[in-house]
């Protein structure tokens, strides 16, 4: 109990740290955290495409999330299951624009059964002009 409970802590701990220090998203550009990718491809704070890119081990189920932290707009990327060693390249299309300041974020999650999840990281970007 007290190993989860200190794994859990952890995660709260990091992710508080990038909401701090992320880097700002002023051109595109791909940045990571753990296992997790997010990739822009735009610049300024009109964003067509968010791509989530997670590091995935054998006999995984993944999915990423991408999110805006000053709008509220947020989409789950597709479910995929793996045998083997790949990348998984999830696709978003906000095609919209983001407040300058905003946070630009992707979480990955493995599938643990049921209701569970697992976070495979949060990267973060911060939305400039």
């Amino acid at each position: 109990m007290r190993k989860a409970l200190l794994a859990l802590l952890g995660v709260a701990m990091t992710a508080s740290a990038l909401a701090v220090a992320s880097p700002p998203a002023a051109a595109a550009g791909r940045w990571c955290n753990a296992s997790t990718c997010i990739k822009t491809y735009d610049s300024g704070t009109f964003h067509r495409n968010v791509e989530v890119q997670i590091m995935v081990s054998a006999n995984m189920t993944v999915h990423g999330r991408v999110w805006n932290s000053a709008t509220g707009w947020a989409v789950n990327t597709q479910v995929e299951s793996f045998s083997g060693i790949r990348t998984y390249i999830g696709y978003t299309f906000p095609n919209r624009n983001f407040p300058v300041g905003s946070k630009l974020c992707a979480q990955g999650y493995q599938h643990l059964g049921g209701n569970n999840y697992r976070t495979l990281g949060l990267p973060c970007v911060t939305i400039t002009r």
